[in-house]
C-alpha cells in the first residue's frame, strides 16, 4: 500500500505570495482610510467653527456687538492693555469655569496677557487647551512656552480688514471688517449681509520652534488672533510676521518672512485640508472656500462689512 504524505505548513513561496497579497490590500485600503479620517477631521473642524460663530451671536445678544478685535488703549500700536477677542467668548463655548479664572479686566478686554499670573503660573488658565479652538487636521503643537507665559494654541482667528495690520489700524470704513483695532461689529454694520461676510478663518499652529507663536489666539497681531485677506487661502506667498518671529516651513504650508514691527505684517488663511479653508460667516454658517477663489472679486470683498460687492461662487 502507498503512504499518503500530509503537509502541515506553507512553503516559503506560498508564504511570500500571501504576504504580498496582504501588502497590496493594505496599500489599496490605506488611502481610503486616510480619506475617511480627514473627512471626519474636517467635519469636526467645521463644527468647531460653527460653535465659535454661534458664540459670537451669543455675545452679541448680550452686548449688542462682537468682542473688540484687539484693544489698544488710545489706538496706538501695542498700547496696553493689549487684550484680544478670545476670552469673552469662553462662557459661550461651555468654558465658564475657565473664564472665571481670569480677572474681571479680562472679561472687559482690559487685560494684559503677558507676565501676568494667569499666564506664568503652573496652573494658569492660558495653558488650558480648549478643544473647540483646535482643528484635528492640524498636527502643530498645542502649547507655546515663553518667559512671559505659557499659552495654548488654536486654529481659528478673526478676520481683520485693511489687508495688513497697518490697514486695520487705519480703520477706514470702506475696508472695515467684523473685527478691528478697538472695534467689534454690530449686526447693523453688516451692510453686505451677514451671510456674505467672513468673520473667522482657519490658521495653522506653530511646529514648536521657540521663535514661532503662530496660532497664539491670545495675541493681538497677524497670526496671533488675526487673519487677513491680502493673500489667497493657503497661498504659497509667505506670511509677514513680526520681525524675528518667522520659522519658515513652506512644506508644512507655513511659509513666512520677517515683516516689521507691525504695520506691514499680514497672514493668509491656512489649513491642513486639501484644496481650501473653512470659514465662519457672519450668519453663523460655515463655508469651505477654495484656494482658487478669485482674490479681488470674491475673497477680499468677503471680509468687508459694507463694500456693496456682489459675491458669487466659492
Amino acid at each position: 500500500m502507498s503512504r499518503r504524505t500530509v503537509r502541515h505548513a506553507f512553503t516559503l513561496i506560498e508564504l511570500l505570495v500571501v504576504i504580498a497579497i496582504i501588502a497590496i490590500l493594505i496599500g489599496l485600503l490605506l488611502p481610503a482610510v486616510q480619506k475617511v479620517r480627514e473627512a471626519a477631521a474636517r467635519m469636526k473642524c467645521q463644527n468647531n467653527l460653527k460653535q465659535l460663530s454661534l458664540a459670537l451671536h451669543g455675545y452679541h445678544d448680550t452686548y449688542d456687538r462682537f468682542p473688540l478685535g484687539a484693544v489698544w488703549n488710545g489706538g496706538g500700536m501695542y498700547a496696553n492693555p493689549r487684550s484680544g477677542w478670545n476670552i469673552p467668548l469662553f462662557p459661550y463655548i461651555e468654558q465658564g469655569n475657565l473664564f472665571k479664572q481670569f480677572p474681571a479686566s479680562a472679561a472687559a478686554q482690559q487685560w494684559y496677557p503677558y507676565f501676568t499670573p494667569e499666564a506664568t503660573s503652573a496652573t494658569g488658565p492660558t495653558r488650558v487647551v480648549v478643544q473647540t479652538w483646535l482643528c484635528p487636521s492640524d498636527s502643530g503643537v498645542l502649547l507655546n512656552n515663553q518667559s512671559w507665559g505659557v499659552y495654548a494654541l488654536g486654529n481659528y482667528n478673526a478676520f481683520f480688514g485693511g489687508l495688513n495690520l497697518g490697514g486695520a489700524m487705519a480703520n477706514n470704513s470702506a475696508n472695515r471688517a467684523a473685527f478691528g483695532i478697538n472695534f467689534g461689529a454690530r449686526f447693523a454694520d453688516f451692510g453686505d449681509g451677514t451671510s456674505n461676510t467672513m468673520v473667522l478663518g482657519e490658521y495653522l499652529r506653530s511646529r514648536g520652534a521657540t521663535n514661532d507663536q503662530r496660532g497664539m489666539i491670545w495675541g493681538d497681531q497677524p497670526g496671533y488672533g488675526q487673519v487677513y485677506s491680502q493673500l489667497s487661502p493657503n497661498s504659497t506667498s509667505p506670511d509677514l510676521l513680526y520681525v524675528g518671529w518667522c520659522d519658515n516651513k513652506p512644506l508644512q504650508n507655513l511659509p513666512c518672512i520677517n515683516g516689521d514691527g507691525g504695520s506691514n505684517n499680514t497672514v493668509a488663511a491656512r489649513s491642513a485640508h486639501t484644496g481650501g479653508v473653512n470659514v465662519g460667516m457672519g450668519d453663523g454658517s460655515v463655508r469651505f472656500w477654495s484656494n482658487n477663489v478669485d482674490l479681488l472679486t470674491v475673497w477680499r470683498p468677503l471680509v468687508t462689512l459694507s463694500g456693496g460687492e456682489v459675491i458669487s461662487g466659492n
